[in-house]
């Protein structure tokens, strides 16, 4: 997500009509921005239709949680949820991802050493670095290992069976840092917790026993890239990391100047993207200036042959498609040199927006305080698209000829995640996926990203013709072979949808044979036992039938989900598999933080990760 600035500060005025926007009177559900802090568990309550008999295996859901205006929902306070399906009864435990710099914030109190809201999307200490929430996916990893990832931190290993974190994925070392060099000349030598970035989506090969990830940096965004670097990192889930910085051609180095939210890798290339996701450098002075994202992807294509142990570099060959995507998925299998990819398109949609407090809405109003740092509207409708690129040993083009992209303007708008079967690892070819469009709220459309917008490539709508009117959440059957819409299921309007999680049959293999999982926020419950958060279940086969069963307990209290995983069972994690040893790392610093720093490591951080 977007690296931060300090929120600039609204002027105090009394409470006016003015102020209290559309969205109290929509049927949008307030209660998305609110989720329990306290570790909760229980037997989820069938509130309506029946539990499929076939259904089993264990869904994790991670979440995040605002912790104050502005806060940017999807990058909030982490949490996870484990879903478990069993023959006779369906039960959840949730828990708080509880990583190092996670429970420094929860403890740690002083001018200097508190972490601070940087634009609405980080937090910043001056004494002890950055925070790393670690929620944006779970990853399973094989041999009852998992990993949940973040954009903006080191990745972490987690027991199935507690949620517990048990160890960062590399020691922080074997981390570079992504900040510029001038902001890094000024970083103190005793930062904790320094900022690292990299993808959303490592990818995890459970033939091979291995991980690809990445990470990047040294510029921000068209600033600096000079000293703009990616790294393409291969772990064997075991030893050390071993690295390579990616290089054109011509000797130039690698960078992106937004964000790289999904990795792809098939079985002889790594495909590194440049997602949607621009960076603002004026929002370290406190502005709320949009830059839109490009009507592009970038893609470095590397050749995993040429990862040579001993060597520094590989060479990349970049290649720019011309639409904007965040989730993007390949086949695995790359015969002749040939990648396929799936993907969702943007448009004019920029997902990591917040609605600040108070600003003005396009449709007149304002942003109240409770809904600030929920993501905005799209301005436009978005889509589903293919393209292919072929690959020599010269080089890399797109396949033009095979480009296809899907519309539809009363279903496809802010579109995002993805549920397929064997998620995070790429069948040899997809033929089934399935898409959450989170909808359209008129009273979530701020006027600066409106007007930033208004002259984006490939509008379907303009500024004067979006509607005024919400456009519920839908969920979306694309087949990949004949690239259409073949199922659709429509929210009712008082919902909002995220986070599809595919379910298998058991002794099933086709890419469409199971159910799927979704979480919901509903502002009218659908049943007196319900609090508005709830899970609903559909047969992938026939979305449009609507929920087979949904799923409810008054203590389940998620906020804004983001990914999501399945897996046929979990067992606790081997007692022999790696581990990170950071204590020595913590205690190396100890000596010149504060008292107060120094009991919560020694109370609250080395127990856990010494």
């Amino acid at each position: 997500m977007k690296t931060a600035g300090v929120v600039s500060m609204m002027p105090s005025i009394a409470l006016s009509e003015e102020y209290y926007s559309p969205a109290y009177a929509s049927s949008f559900p307030m209660s998305i921005m609110q989720g329990s802090k306290e570790a909760s568990s229980g037997e989820l309550q069938v509130i309506a239709g029946q539990i499929p008999p076939d259904l089993y295996g264990h869904v994790f859901v991670a979440e995040g949680i605002p912790l104050e205006e502005n806060h940017l929902t999807p990058n909030g306070k982490g949490a996870l949820t484990r879903v478990d399906f069993g023959s006779d009864q369906i039960t959840f435990t949730r828990k708080m991802i509880e990583t190092p710099s996670a429970i420094m914030q929860d403890h740690v109190d002083g001018w200097f050493d508190s972490f601070y809201l940087l634009g609405g999307t980080v937090y910043y200490s001056p004494n002890l670095g950055f925070m790393n929430y670690c929620n944006t996916a779970p990853n399973y990893m094989g041999d009852n290992r998992f990993a949940l990832s973040y954009e903006g931190g080191i990745p972490f290993e987690f027991d199935a069976t507690t949620l517990e974190l048990v160890t960062p994925i590399g020691h922080i070392n074997e981390w570079e840092t992504s900040l510029p060099p001038i902001a890094d000349f000024f970083t103190p030598d005793k930062w904790l917790f320094p900022q690292v970035r990299t993808t959303g989506h490592p990818f995890f090969d459970l033939e091979k026993g291995e991980c690809f990830t990445i990470n990047y940096g040294g510029n921000a965004g068209t600033t600096g890239t000079s000293s703009g670097f990616i790294r393409v990192i291969q772990w064997d889930l075991d030893g050390p990391l071993k690295a390579w910085n990616i290089k054109h051609r011509d000797g130039s180095n690698a960078f992106i100047v937004a964000t790289s939210h999904s990795l792809g890798v098939t079985r002889n290339h790594i495909l590194i993207f440049e997602t949607a996701a621009r960076v603002e450098n004026t929002r370290v002075i406190g502005t709320h200036t949009v830059t839109p994202q490009e009507h592009k992807t970038a893609v470095w294509i590397i050749r995993k042959s040429d990862l040579v142990e001993g060597h520094d570099d590989v060479v990349a060959d970049r290649i720019v498609l011309d639409f904007d995507t965040s989730d993007i998925m390949c086949n695995y299998d790359d015969h002749a040199g040939e990648v396929t990819l799936f993907g969702q398109y943007l448009g004019a949609m920029d997902k990591s927006e917040p609605q600040f407090n108070f600003e003005k809405l396009f449709f007149g109003g304002r942003v109240p305080e409770p809904l600030s740092g929920y993501p905005v509207a799209p301005v436009d409708v978005g889509g589903l698209v293919r393209a292919r690129i072929q690959v020599t040993a010269e080089g890399a083009r797109e396949i033009k000829d095979d480009f296809h992209v899907i519309r539809d303007e009363s279903l496809m708008w802010d579109m995002n995640d993805p549920a397929y079967r064997g998620h995070f690892q790429f069948p040899e070819s997809f033929d089934h996926i399935y898409w959450a469009a989170i909808g359209y709220r008129p009273e979530h459309l701020v006027r600066r990203v409106a007007k930033a917008y208004e002259n984006y490539p490939n509008r379907l709508f303009t500024n004067d013709t979006l509607p005024q009117e919400a456009i519920p959440s839908a969920l979306i059957h694309m087949d990949c072979r004949q690239m259409q819409v073949s199922d659709e299921y429509v929210f009712p309007e008082d919902c909002v949808m995220r986070t599809p999680q595919f379910m298998s049959r058991r002794e099933s293999t086709d890419q469409d044979d199971g159910y799927i999982f979704a979480a919901v926020v509903r502002k009218i419950p659908s049943h007196a036992d319900s609090n508005g958060k709830e899970y609903w279940i559909f047969d992938a086969k026939d979305l449009a039938k609507g929920p087979l069963c949904i799923l409810s307990n008054p203590n389940l209290n998620f906020a804004t989900t983001n990914h999501a995983l399945w897996t046929p069972s979990i067992g606790p994690r081997p007692g022999y598999a790696y581990r990170s040893d950071v204590a020595q790392y913590f205690r190396d610093k100890m000596p010149s933080h504060s008292r107060d720093v120094k009991q919560i490591l020694e109370n609250h951080i080395l127990p856990r990760f010494g």
